[in-house]
Formats: structure tokens, sequence, C-alpha cells
């Protein structure tokens, strides 16, 4: 029996040693992975800290590419000074004789300046500009200005009508941006 006993404590430190040999190989394990990424990181860190940027050789512009930068740039400059030109009223609605009965006519318009400074007069005299153009376009056929030909002389009636109204300036051209009959 006490061959027994001394087996059973030999198996029990054995297992104790299996045991706790297990937890330190681990814990030993994750300790040189972390000391094996730590010591890459820095490396990495050291090694793009030190190594010094590519030399950039200094842009290179021909006459022509300067030319077109300017150009583009001169375009640009004119088409915001396009838009600080226009003049935007409000839409028009206005009755239309057509086929024996009335239909209507919805019109908006956008009046390119001359310069900007016009815009001001045309917001002061606003009330006479839309009483001309409301005389004016209840005047017309539906036939008048149903085709390009009728369009394009109405746009050429508005422009002299409203720039018989101005007097520090005339409207350069006349824009419809919705026109709608029904």
């Amino acid at each position: 029996m006490a061959k027994d006993k001394d087996k059973t404590e030999g198996k029990g430190d054995a297992a104790d040693e299996a045991k706790g040999g297990g937890k330190g190989g681990i814990v030993m394990i994750v300790a040189a992975a972390l000391v094996s990424l730590g010591l890459g990181a820095g490396g990495a860190f050291f090694f793009a800290g030190t190594q010094a940027a590519a030399p950039t050789a200094a842009p290179v512009v021909s006459e022509a590419e300067a030319a077109a930068a300017a150009e583009a740039a001169s375009q640009k400059q004119a088409s915001d000074s396009y838009k600080e030109r226009l003049y935007a009223l409000e839409p028009l609605v206005v009755n239309v004789t057509g086929d024996g009965y009335n239909r209507f006519l919805k019109l908006r318009v956008e009046l390119e300046a001359s310069d900007v400074e016009l815009k001001s007069e045309i917001e002061a005299r606003l009330p006479q500009v839309r009483d001309a153009l409301i005389v004016l376009l209840s005047s017309k056929q539906l036939s008048d200005i149903t085709d390009f030909e009728g369009k394009a002389l109405l746009k050429e009636d508005i422009l002299e009508r409203v720039n018989d109204l101005l007097e520090t300036g005339d409207v350069k051209s006349v824009l419809f941006t919705e026109f709608v009959v029904q």
C-alpha cells in the first residue's frame, strides 16, 4: 500500500508541474510575440523617419501651357461676369388668342445687361419693364409665337421695348428660360 501511495503522490506532482508548466509556456509565448511586435513597429518607425524625401523636379511650363492656363482663367472670369450681368424676371402669365379661344402663355425671361450697374436700373424700372412685356405678349396671336421665327421676333421685340425704357445702358440679349403655352 505504501507503494500505491507513493505512486499516487508522484502522479499528483507531475500533474501539478504539467499545469504550471503549461501556463508558464503560454505566458512566455505571449511575451515573446509582444516583444517582437514592438521591435518590428519601432524598426519601421525608425526607417520611415530616416528616409529622405525624393527630390521633386520643378515643373516645366511651356509657353503654350501658360497661354492655355491664362485663357482658361479669362474664360472663367468672363463666365462669372456673364452670370453677374443676368437679371431674371419673375414669370409672366398672359392670355394669347389662338384658334378662336384664349390660351395661356407662361414665360420666364432673363435679361443680359451690358454691365453690372445696369441691373440696378432694371430693378428700379421693374414695373415699367413688366408692363411693357405684358402688353407686348398679350397682343400676340398663338400662331405668332409657336414657331422658331416667331420666338426670335418676340425676343427682338422684347429687347427693343426694354432698351427704350433704359437710360444708362442697353440689354444685350433676351433669354427665354421657360416658355409654356396651354
